[in-house]
């Protein structure tokens, strides 16, 4: 292919605010008076919008009431922890030094997602950070992903998906178009290889050395 853009997810794929994430969720989880899982548990849960992963932490009949009061508290956090994960600058680097058009695709509450790209100084890299409510859509609605690639200005053929979970890859194939995975987020090579043809990297580091430079 003939590599024109590169669509990134943002938790887990370019940045970790995980302790933040989980900080937060404990709290609000904690104050409707249900037990406070362990960390692991709320991170495994990250994947969709905050309300999805509420709804497998406490009932889909609590998720609603529990996002209203989580994002007061998770703007207060949101920066306490956060790193860029190894090889997320350096990637977004290469691809503005190559002419290859990057943007997050996110379900995080977009705000939030783009305060953080501003934050980590991701933006200037990025033609745009799309999260949760900047559309009626979230992943993996196809519908979400060709509004992005109509954004980019990109295709299914020229443009490829980065994330770090099995929604992400659904949310690429979903639209047909190519998906790489790294295994800094919530899932292992193993568990993201698991029944899928797909190829995963440890970081993006070495998902640029070994899969982006060789198409250029």
């Amino acid at each position: 292919m003939t590599l024109r853009a590169i669509l990134f997810d943002l938790d887990g794929t370019l940045i970790d605010q995980f302790q933040a994430i989980y900080i937060a969720f404990s709290q609000v989880i904690s104050e409707m008076g249900f037990p406070v899982p362990d960390f692991e548990t709320v991170k495994k849960s990250i994947g969709g919008a905050s309300e999805s992963t509420m709804a497998k932490l406490i009932g889909q009949e609590n998720a609603k009431q529990a996002v209203k009061l989580l994002r007061p508290i998770f703007e207060k956090e949101m920066l306490n922890g956060l790193i860029a994960l190894p090889g997320s600058l350096e990637i977004l680097n290469f691809c503005r030094r190559n002419n290859i058009k990057t943007a997050v695709l996110t379900n995080k509450y977009g705000p939030h997602a783009r305060a953080v790209c501003e934050h980590l100084q991701f933006s200037q890299n990025l033609k745009f950070v799309l999260g949760a409510n900047d559309t009626e859509w979230k992943k993996p609605d196809p519908q979400l992903t060709n509004h992005a690639l109509s954004k980019i200005g990109g295709s299914i053929n020229d443009t490829i998906y980065v994330g770090d979970s099995p929604y992400d890859l659904k949310t690429a194939q979903n639209v047909g178009m190519q998906c790489l995975l790294v295994s800094t987020g919530t899932h292992s090579e193993s568990e993201l290889t698991k029944g899928q043809s797909v190829i995963v990297e440890p970081n993006l580091s070495e998902l640029l050395e070994n899969q982006i430079k060789p198409l250029l």
